[in-house]
């Protein structure tokens, strides 16, 4: 076993690792666990006999029906082999993965679903590793943990998870111009200014639909999602099972995006308040109304506590106030507080 060590203690294994093996016996009298036959009959799809031809030509079900039988019984013909039913290591399975193709080396599937896909490699893991080790804008804490969430995830399904190219610490001026539909947060309200959130996919992901096609997804997992439905969440939840473990939280409507805090248990608009307090000269106020916040400020002693309007209007010179040097100021507290971002604390 051989192992790669990073900036923050953390090691992937690089051991072998038997890929293209199922966890239970498949056959007559066996298990024949679905994501067992689904693999048997993926990989029966791609080698081919004697003839040129392929063993299975119907989509992959995960059920052992009689033209998975027919082929699997041709393979073992084939290849001289009398196994019954076929154990993991046997002499079926290991032919199989002789056999297949170099461009399907790697394909194993993802246990309790119907999901097949091609392991990735221990460099790639490493470099993963090493673009979140290097960055210098998440919190501490919450860098280790995504370090050893990547980790796990390689190691125990050979997946390699990347930080999306938007799914850094955000600016506040970046947060200003994404659509209401995507995020209802505005400048300062989300937990990605403050280093404490990311979002987490799976770049480049490779996987098998059910005719044999090899496909190469986006963080998002857009390809698998039409293609399977519901069934493609099963990923997710393997992200997401190590994710909790690790003490780490998600939000119901983003399924990429991981954070330090528990959503209910933070307001990021009293959050921000507080921030605005400690780096600015202005006192606040929020009330939330649906979804959106809606701000109150003393405008720096001049007046008592007057609506200003959202974080949105306020970062984009719109605050709901006639004077221009006071919408001005107004933004300024704003970046005032976006410049001692690491100050911010959670607040209920």
């Amino acid at each position: 076993m051989r192992q790669l060590r990073h900036g923050l203690g953390v090691a992937i294994c690089v051991c072998s690792f038997a890929w293209g093996l199922p966890a239970a016996a498949v056959g007559e009298g066996a298990t024949n666990a679905p994501e067992d036959v689904t693999l048997l009959q993926a990989m029966l799809r791609v080698v081919k006999g004697p003839s040129g031809r392929q063993y299975v030509a119907f989509r992959t079900d995960g059920e052992l029906g009689p033209g998975t039988k027919t082929a699997l019984a041709a393979f073992q013909r084939d290849n001289k082999i009398v196994e019954s039913p076929m154990k993991p290591e046997g002499q079926t399975w290991m032919a199989l993965r002789a056999a297949l193709p170099v461009a399907y080396a790697g394909l194993r599937v993802l246990p309790g679903s119907r999901i097949l896909y091609f392991e990735a490699t221990a460099a790639e893991a490493a470099k993963s590793i090493y673009e979140i080790e290097s960055y210098g804008e998440f919190e501490a804490g919450f860098q280790k943990q995504i370090v050893e969430m990547v980790r796990r995830m390689y190691e125990e399904h050979r997946i390699v998870l990347w930080i999306t190219l938007t799914g850094w610490r955000r600016a506040f001026g970046t947060q200003a111009t994404i659509s209401r539909r995507a995020s209802w947060a505005g400048p300062g309200e989300s937990t990605h200014h403050y280093g404490r959130a990311c979002d987490l996919g799976f770049r480049d992901f490779r996987w098998m639909d059910a005719n044999g096609l090899v496909r190469t997804d986006t963080d998002w997992l857009e390809k698998m999602s039409r293609e399977l439905g519901p069934a493609s969440w099963k990923l997710w939840k393997a992200r997401d099972t190590i994710a909790f473990s690790l003490g780490l939280f998600k939000i119901a409507w983003e399924g990429v995006h991981l954070q330090a805090v528990e959503d209910e248990r933070v307001n990021n608009a009293r959050s921000l308040v507080k921030l605005l307090e400690k780096n600015g000269g202005m006192k606040w106020e929020v009330e939330t109304k649906g979804r959106v916040a809606h701000y109150r400020s003393d405008l720096g002693g001049k007046k008592g506590m007057v609506p200003v309007g959202t974080a949105q209007e306020i970062w984009t010179g719109k605050a709901l106030v006639g004077d221009p040097a006071m919408r001005k100021a107004l933004r300024e507290e704003f970046e005032k507080a976006e410049k001692n971002w690491r100050a911010w604390e959670a607040v209920d």
